[in-house]
């Protein structure tokens, strides 16, 4: 399936904000710049990169929205305050194309889904590991949003009642092992790669912190195949360049399941960093 028209998306992030523009199916342009101080100065940067040939806009947020009325909900990573703001009136506003706005773990899936890694498959799970972990599920070749387009958060999956504190307000989510900064804290020093560059060169303790983020994460898409009855996971984000360190454990975890939710297999998102702009733009050109 081929998407008409050229299309801008954005994704944007806590301190990045990565931008594609889609010709067809085709990355035809594409860019990283700091993100703005705030939802108007973004929304500015965004009006910029609309070319006059862009002909519908996405912009993926790092938290909850209204896809129907294109409002930020809840949004806390990037700088200023989004949460109530109109982005998707304000940006076609400012030019005059239909504006989507989306999850950034959705869009991330519809990306992977349609173009990606779980390109063919009519249903999948998504998991995004990052500073936080994302999710995403699709059943019948969609992504499924809900009113908040918050369905999916497969991060906040409890694998341990009684571990770490989570910014939700649990304890021991799954995102508390398989994040970034989860991974950081068990291993001590660092950012997350410096544990995966410990354990290839032999570090007992840093395989020991990657096993428990393998297992979390297990635990976390084993719970979500029970519910949703899916055969494949798409795993992606920034850390998940160790998944070949984690899925050991990984699959010990769903291995142990088996009988119940069957073989799930996890496969390595294809698109990249820039898979949340990509998805975003396939979500703008949905709204057209």
């Amino acid at each position: 399936m081929t998407h008409a028209g050229r299309r801008l998306g954005v994704d944007v992030g806590g301190t990045d904000t990565k931008w594609v523009v889609l010709d067809g199916d085709t990355v035809a342009a594409a860019g990283t710049v700091p993100t703005p101080p705030g939802p108007g100065e973004t929304m500015t940067l965004v009006a910029s990169l609309a070319d006059p040939s862009v002909e519908a806009i996405g912009i993926a947020l790092p938290g909850h929205v209204d896809r129907a009325s294109g409002t930020a909900l809840f949004v806390p990573n990037p700088p200023g305050d989004w949460d109530g703001y109109p982005a998707g009136p304000r940006l076609s506003a400012l030019t005059g194309r239909p504006v989507a706005v989306v999850n950034d773990a959705r869009a991330f899936a519809h990306a992977e889904l349609l173009l990606g890694a779980a390109r063919g498959l009519a249903d999948a799970l998504f998991a995004v590991l990052g500073t936080g972990v994302g999710g995403a599920v699709a059943l019948r070749g969609a992504v499924l949003v809900g009113p908040r387009d918050n369905l999916g958060e497969i991060g906040h999956v409890t694998v341990d009642p009684s571990g770490p504190p989570c910014c939700c307000g649990n304890r021991g989510c799954a995102e508390t092992f398989a994040g970034g900064p989860g991974i950081v804290r068990a291993f001590g020093s660092g950012p997350a790669a410096a544990a995966a560059a410990a354990e290839r060169a032999g570090g007992v303790r840093a395989a020991d912190v990657l096993a428990g983020a393998g297992r979390a994460l297990g635990v976390t898409l084993g719970d979500a195949a029970a519910l949703f009855g899916v055969s494949a996971a798409v795993v992606g984000g920034g850390v998940s360049g160790a998944l070949d360190l984690m899925r050991p454990a990984l699959e010990r975890e769903l291995g142990r399941r088996r009988p119940l939710i069957g073989d799930v297999a996890v496969l390595p998102a294809v698109l990249g960093p820039r898979a949340g702009a990509i998805g975003a733009a396939l979500c703008g050109g949905m709204s057209g």
